[in-house]
């Protein structure tokens, strides 16, 4: 198994005990705390088909699917969800990976839903 199989199934091991029935795993991440060199992990963030799960060591934190993560650049890359995250640039491509599986972002000016 590869590195990025292991991760994969790292995400998946944290997320089981909190997905709903027939509820599936899309992609996640770590985020970490600190700066420099001295960053440690923090939550994992578990994107699913039908929530953004935040799981901690206190459990997980439920929050709505249409939150956009954002282009990551740099060495981390930080976004709103409930407070401020920090992602290290070894998640980017799921990060990404989570923006992308939204589908794509609506464009101003373009027709409103259900218009054609």
């Amino acid at each position: 198994m590869g590195y990025r199989e292991r991760r994969a199934e790292m995400i998946a091991g944290r997320a089981a005990p909190y997905l709903e029935p027939g509820e599936q795993i899309q992609t996640g991440f770590m985020t970490v705390t600190g700066s420099g060199i001295f960053t440690v992990p923090a939550e994992t963030i578990v994107v699913t088909d039908r929530a953004i799960l935040v799981v901690g060591r206190d459990g997980a934190q439920r929050l709505p699917r249409d939150v956009r993560f954002g282009n990551p650049t740099g060495i981390h890359h930080k976004f709103e969800l409930d407070r401020t995250y920090k992602v290290h640039r070894q998640w980017f491509k799921e990060v990404v990976a989570a923006d992308e599986a939204l589908g794509a972002p609506p464009t101003e000016g373009g027709p409103a839903a259900g218009e054609h």
